[in-house]
């Protein structure tokens, strides 16, 4: 714990940048920092065995396109539209199908059954609510289907984790951005009615973000 108490001293410097960036560029600024410190490799083995008809919800700037390969038909999702301006680019170069359109996770504009796969990454630690999200994914998901996810949660360890939740109402409002440090990922799927199949516990340390736990997760819908 002391490591990660240290390593807010990075975050006067992210104030900083928030105040003078917009969302998006803000957004992609960080999410470049925390690939740099080893998320890149986290994505990749997320998605680069993917084939089919795949959902991405919360795309975002479209960090996770390049490692999607030829054979994918991909959707990405994401509220904003600035983002999804930005996230033009590395569609257009991805060796993936890829269609963007402006959508929310907790209420998805699409048929059920509509997908193989469901690719979210940090995403759920920002939803209004995390089971309309996760049964939203379950609607659009073909039997069997798949969904695969790198979300922060909050830590296992009982002091730990009894602090995230306490400062979970600062850490809102410091971020701005509707995320949350208290969510409990792997509960909330299994509540949701999803068999956890493989998980991989990993922690990074990047300026500008807090060195949360992270989960890497693949699941299926029972």
């Amino acid at each position: 714990m002391l490591r990660e108490i240290a390593h807010l001293r990075h975050l006067p410097s992210n104030r900083r940048m928030q105040r003078t960036m917009n969302q998006a560029d803000f957004y992609d600024a960080l999410m470049v920092r925390a690939d740099e410190a080893g998320v890149r490799e986290r994505r990749a083995s997320l998605v680069t065995d993917l084939e089919g008809d795949v959902l991405e919800i919360g795309c975002g700037t479209g960090l996770m396109f390049p490692h999607y390969r030829k054979g994918v038909r991909l959707t990405g999702i994401d509220p904003d539209e600035e983002f999804l301006r930005l996230a033009g680019e590395p569609a257009k170069i991805s060796e993936a199908e890829i269609s963007l359109r402006i959508a929310s996770g907790e209420n998805l504009p699409f048929e059920d059954g509509s997908f193989d796969v469901v690719v979210s990454a940090v995403v759920l630690c920002s939803v209004q609510s995390v089971e309309q999200s996760l049964s939203e994914i379950k609607r659009v998901l073909r039997a069997s289907g798949q969904v695969r996810l790198i979300e922060h949660v909050k830590s296992d360890q009982a002091v730990a984790g009894a602090l995230m939740h306490a400062f979970n109402p600062l850490w809102r409002a410091l971020n701005r951005q509707g995320c949350n440090m208290n969510r409990d990922t792997e509960r909330s799927l299994r509540l949701a009615g999803f068999t956890l199949q493989e998980v991989e516990q990993f922690q990074f340390f990047s300026p500008g973000l807090p060195a949360f736990p992270h989960r890497w997760i693949k699941a299926v819908a029972a």
